[in-house]
């Protein structure tokens, strides 16, 4: 077991787009590895401000730093340009504006090795500046080996364990090389979901630890809180993801459904906030289709049907309310 977590080369891949002010401590958090064996490919995605100077200053001092560069082309485009370029035995990846722990690859690889089954190993997090004052990730599910179904389930279940992050997992590089798998570019938002769900829905096994080793910084302009056209991409991602939720199970498929009309929800809101009435009406198009199949399904708890009620009847006022138990 020892000599496997020895001699195992990891690849973590960062995506880099205009976060000079947070770089240096991505940075030093991944050359300040317990395990060592590590190839940090950072992707320079077009960047304009300093990023491209500090990854070169950081580059020229440790030689396990590759630096590549695109123009920009969008996180996707460039995770999956550190993944062709990886070649690690595992695959790993860190946004450039959040850090991690000493023994974050450490303890991910160590799941390998005590259970050899999975091709996925997971971690928990901190969360840093989150509204509602949350600081650390839900442990469902933690300390086992998860079937595909049960890893699947819990990476479209919002809040409930690990999500469908990238940052917090280590995966079998494998998965990338022989198998093919690749991040969707055309998608802005729910594109490292839907990847983690293709990647379950093949058979592949996770473990959970929930040791918070990754440390996310949550950011007011970050891509889910903000609206442009990309985030139409979201809509598109997560209708792929419930068409491979489907196959899994009705209980995965219900939880892909929650998690999709409750993203609608809050963008109804904000339509009818903003008076963007042709956006309010695609939105109650997408949560009325599938409404009836969430208040009819035995998975979900009486209560959660309660709050779908509420906040289809009432979305600004339901929004505004939970902002305000937030403050």
């Amino acid at each position: 077991m020892e000599q496997r977590k020895q001699n195992a080369k990891i690849s973590i891949v960062v995506p880099v787009y205009n976060t000079a002010a947070y770089l240096p401590a991505c940075i030093e958090s991944l050359i300040g590895q317990t395990h060592r064996d590590l190839e940090l490919i950072f992707v320079d995605d077009g960047s304009t401000d300093a990023s491209g100077a500090i990854l070169d200053a950081y580059a020229a001092k440790d030689p396990r730093i590759r630096v590549l560069r695109q123009a920009n082309a969008g996180v996707s485009a460039a995770r999956n340009a550190g993944i062709d370029a990886a070649t690690g035995d595992y695959i790993g990846f860190v946004d450039s504006d959040d850090f991690a722990e000493p023994t974050y690859c450490e303890t991910l690889l160590a799941a390998f090795d005590a259970h050899p089954e999975i091709g996925v190993s997971i971690c928990s997090r901190f969360i840093h500046g989150h509204p509602n004052g949350q600081t650390q990730g839900a442990t469902l599910g933690a300390g086992r080996v998860l079937s595909a179904h049960d890893a699947a389930l819990f990476a479209v279940s919002i809040g409930k364990s690990f999500e469908g992050y990238l940052w917090n997992k280590l995966f079998s590089a494998k998965l990338f090389r022989e198998a093919g798998f690749r991040l969707d570019p055309s998608l802005a938002i729910c594109e490292d979901l839907l990847l983690c769900v293709e990647i379950f829905a093949s058979g592949q096994r996770a473990y959970y630890s929930d040791a918070p080793l990754y440390h996310y910084n949550y950011r007011e302009n970050g891509a889910l809180r903000t609206f442009d056209e990309r985030r139409m991409t979201e809509f598109d991602a997560r209708e792929r993801i419930e068409a491979i939720c489907a196959t899994l199970g009705d209980d995965v498929l219900h939880a892909a459904e929650l998690s999709h009309v409750k993203s609608a929800l809050n963008l109804l809101a904000a339509a009818k906030q903003a008076k963007n009435r042709s956006l309010a009406d695609a939105m109650k198009r997408r949560i009325d289709t599938r409404m009836h199949d969430l208040l009819h399904a035995p998975d979900i708890s009486r209560a959660e049907k309660q709050k779908l009620r509420i906040r289809r009847r009432l979305p600004v006022l339901s929004l505004k309310l939970f902002h305000l138990r937030r403050r």
